[in-house]
């Protein structure tokens, strides 16, 4: 029994340690890039976008078709057909005559191939320029996602800075309570410092509770992001106070060449010229040529009774006995379109309306990327400026506590002071980890900004 109970607990410990993970940013990143389904579809996306590329394309390869059938016929038909006429030109003799074969067989061979078509020339441009669209736009959503999991990284950093916090202030305010309460027995201390000491500890615990609520929640949307499974435990082992150095703010114009949406965007405006293009070709004729052959035979089972008069071609006449032909032909056709009504000129309008509208939606974008970052710029160096803040004020809360402290040993201050100023330490941590944290969501969202997410 004892050797089954080491066993398992052998076997748990090492299902944990294979259970948990410890991550560092770039290996969350690596994972989101990986397991993401968001990411898996957009790559989907660009597949797709491929094979529409192979279907435009076909328009310009050949057509070839081939064909082939045989017919056993059961019965026989029998018309009446003139066989012979009177001497002297009296009337026709009629005979009823096999009119079908017993055995029929037919073979064909046809081939077209396009020579000219504006038509599929533009639908196979558009394919390409939406092909190109697509993998922008799939950048583009792998830029947004690995920029939500960086910020998502930090956050998840945060919250459980926070509970780490919460508990050593909670363990704090309990000791400080336990402490009182054998004071307030002792009858060294009074009542209401007991009261307090209970008050701020059981506050303590709700605090607490919420903390590490919000730490589970937080942790759940780390896994779903990267496709982690939820019993898996996760350490996350960037350090939190490395931060990147503030930015120079690069030129719009290389911002705009670096962005997927905005090229995305100029694509778009593209694909509306080629429509108007495609509508101006469906005034064009199309042109294409075709070639077919043809085989076949009919027989009544042997080709030994049949003479050679009754066959078309005597290379091809043993194919099923009595009767046999082949053909070929060569055709080429040109079709001139000459009224439609109306619809041509419509599309090019339409056309025209696609292209005035991509030209104010490139203008915006152009003013939203200028403006944003214009804004990223204030809101990066307010958080540097947040972050030094929030360092002086932890420095200046820890030699608070240093002098309660020492107050506290002299008998120039109660205990309760020292958990105040030890509160007050707690609150600037706090503080220092969550201007910690803008500082790099501002960071990872002017990298988003400037299109360098990595």
């Amino acid at each position: 029994m004892k050797r089954n109970f080491i066993s398992v607990m052998l076997f748990f410990t090492v299902y944990l340690i294979v259970e948990a993970g410890e991550y560092d940013l770039a290996a969350y990143l690596a994972r989101v890039r990986q397991y993401n389904p968001d990411i898996a579809l957009a790559s989907k996306e660009i597949a797709l976008a491929k094979t529409s590329v192979a279907q435009a394309r076909a328009a310009f390869l050949p057509a070839i078709g081939l064909q082939g059938g045989y017919s056993r016929n059961f019965l026989d038909s029998m018309r009446s057909t003139p066989v012979a006429s009177l001497p002297g030109g009296g009337p026709l003799v009629y005979q009823d005559v096999d009119s079908n074969y017993d055995n029929e067989l037919t073979f064909g061979l046809g081939v077209t191939q396009t020579l000219f078509d504006a038509g599929a020339i533009a639908n196979y441009n558009k394919a390409r320029k939406g092909q190109a669209i697509r993998e922008e736009s799939s950048e583009a959503v792998k830029q947004n996602i690995q920029s939500a999991a960086k910020k998502l990284y930090a956050q998840t950093q945060l919250v459980l800075m926070v509970v780490e916090i919460m508990e050593a202030s909670e363990r704090l305010s309990h000791d400080i309570y336990e402490s009182t309460e054998r004071k307030y027995r002792a009858g060294a201390d009074t009542e209401l410092n007991l009261l307090m000491a209970e008050v701020d500890w059981k506050t303590k615990i709700t605090s607490t509770a919420e903390a590490q609520k919000n730490a589970e929640l937080a942790l759940i949307a780390f896994r779903n992001l990267a496709g982690i499974p939820l019993s898996e435990a996760v350490t996350l082992t960037e350090p939190p106070e490395d931060l990147p150095a503030i930015p120079d703010v690069p030129a719009l114009e290389t911002v705009l060449g670096l962005r997927h949406d905005y090229r995305m965007l100029t694509l778009t405006r593209e694909m509306a010229d080629l429509d108007r293009r495609a509508a101006a070709g469906a005034f064009l004729p199309t042109a294409s040529a075709s070639f077919s052959y043809g085989l076949g035979g009919m027989g009544n089972g042997s080709s030994g009774n049949s003479s050679s008069g009754n066959s078309s071609s005597g290379n091809s006449s043993s194919l099923v006995g009595d009767y046999a032909f082949d053909s070929a032909a060569l055709s080429l056709k040109i079709s001139i379109p000459l009224f439609a009504g109306g619809y041509r000129l419509a599309r090019m309008e339409a056309a025209k309306l696609e292209q005035d509208k991509a030209d104010v939606a490139l203008l915006n974008r152009r003013e939203a990327i200028e403006s944003d970052l214009s804004k990223l710029s204030l809101r990066f160096k307010e958080a540097a400026q947040r972050v030094e803040s929030a360092r002086l004020i932890v420095a200046a809360a820890e030699r608070a506590v240093s002098l309660s402290q020492t107050a506290y040993a002299n008998g120039l201050a109660t205990q309760l002071t020292v958990a105040d100023a030890i509160n007050k330490l707690g609150s600037a941590r706090l503080g220092l980890h969550s201007a910690i944290f803008e500082y790099r969501a501002s960071y990872y969202d002017w990298e988003n900004t400037i299109g360098l997410v990595k």
